[in-house]
């Protein structure tokens, strides 16, 4: 899947109230472009932010995607949308983190590994 630097189709961050920072990692994902692609195929719109880097957008979230070891991101998400968020990658057979901070103050709110639940990803 090639992304350019324009939004393509998808539904755009929606502001929900209320919304929480996140950041994570998807260790099980090769490349950035990996998690880019496989949000993708969940519904989300996505664009280059970068030659590496990639913005997924989704009705509950706006992410940034890095490419580092292992692969970030990092953004805001309406508390409500934690729970369908993490299930992208669960249903593929991803695991992820996540870590939750209060917006205004910066405090770690919540802080977690997350199993997989469907079929392994392929490497």
């Amino acid at each position: 899947m090639e992304f350019s630097s324009g939004w393509g189709a998808g539904p755009a961050f929606g502001g929900r109230e209320p919304v929480v920072e996140i950041s994570g990692s998807v260790p099980t994902a090769r490349t950035a472009r990996q998690v880019a692609e496989i949000l993708f195929g969940a519904g989300w719109r996505v664009r280059k932010q970068s030659w590496t880097e990639f913005e997924a957008e989704h009705t509950y979230a706006r992410l940034s995607v890095l490419p580092l070891d292992p692969v970030v991101f990092t953004g805001e998400i309406a508390i409500d949308g934690i729970t369908a968020f993490v299930e992208t990658f669960g249903r593929i057979g991803h695991r992820c983190t996540i870590e939750l901070y209060d917006p205004d103050s910066g405090e770690l709110l919540a802080e977690r590994p997350v199993r997989a639940s469907g079929r392994s990803p392929g490497r």
